[in-house]
């Protein structure tokens, strides 16, 4: 009977601070990508070679997106998280972690056969970058109105800038914890994948699905400032069958 009580009660907290009950049940140490879980602490590194770990930043709201400038739905959405980072400065930490085309090299995926360490994919990462396009005109732009152009180089130019100055771009070598981190999407579609991760390293919403517009999505970060249950958001972005990972290809 007392057992009852203490079940019911708790409930009644939970609702009384606006935690579903199944969250509150939730609240648990176990590491994992789930929501409720507590995120690998991974370890990666910042444009200029420091290592970065996720308990670095312990105490903030963070916005975790995995992402690689040669990444066509990344791209897209280059220019406007940057904005969006910068509109939530100071209340959430947005951490871009990029990659390289890892799968496509023919290279090892475990970092630790790699008698020259990261470096050398950093510097490869560094330069694509600045060679990318992240602001690209439409073909109709292009078309009929080329003196518009100039204005898209200048933007990307910024954009460019930003990704590779700004203190939370970051580098994963060897893809090796965006592929601990992307669960539940194959390796073709496997980023962007975005985390948001609460003060004490509690993932409370992941988003697999490649165009995320995040630009439009004010509400859910409103929402996380606020320290609200995000699982409702899940229903927002269904994974197309296309995109789902498959047990049996599964990469660690």
């Amino acid at each position: 009977m007392r057992k009852g009580w203490i079940g019911f009660a708790a409930v009644c907290c939970a609702v009384m601070l606006n935690i579903s009950p199944s969250r509150a049940a939730d609240e648990n140490t176990k590491t994992g990508t789930d929501i409720g879980d507590i995120a690998p602490n991974f370890e990666v590194y910042d444009m200029n070679g420091n290592k970065v770990t996720l308990k670095d930043y312990k105490g903030k709201k963070l916005f975790v997106n995995f992402w690689g400038w040669w990444c066509p739905p990344c791209i897209r959405e280059a220019e406007a998280l940057m904005h969006v980072a910068k509109k939530y400065e100071g209340k959430i930490e947005f951490l871009f972690v990029g990659v390289t085309t890892f799968y496509r090299d023919n290279k090892p995926l475990d970092p630790k056969e790699f008698a020259d360490g990261f470096a050398p994919e950093l510097a490869e990462f560094k330069t694509g970058l600045l060679k990318a396009k992240l602001v690209r005109p439409d073909s109709t732009t292009i078309k009929m109105h080329p003196e518009l152009l100039p204005q898209f180089e200048t933007r990307n130019k910024v954009v460019v800038d930003y990704y590779m100055t700004s203190k939370n771009s970051l580098f994963d070598f060897r893809g090796y914890w965006e592929r601990q981190f992307r669960a539940e999407t194959n390796e073709r579609y496997g980023i962007p994948v975005t985390y948001l991760i609460d003060g004490e390293g509690r993932i409370q919403l992941d988003v697999n699905p490649n165009d995320q517009y995040w630009d439009k999505n004010d509400d859910i970060l409103t929402d996380f400032i606020a320290g609200k249950d995000l699982s409702s958001y899940v229903a927002r972005f269904p994974i197309p069958p296309h995109h789902q990972r498959k047990p049996e290809t599964a990469q660690k």
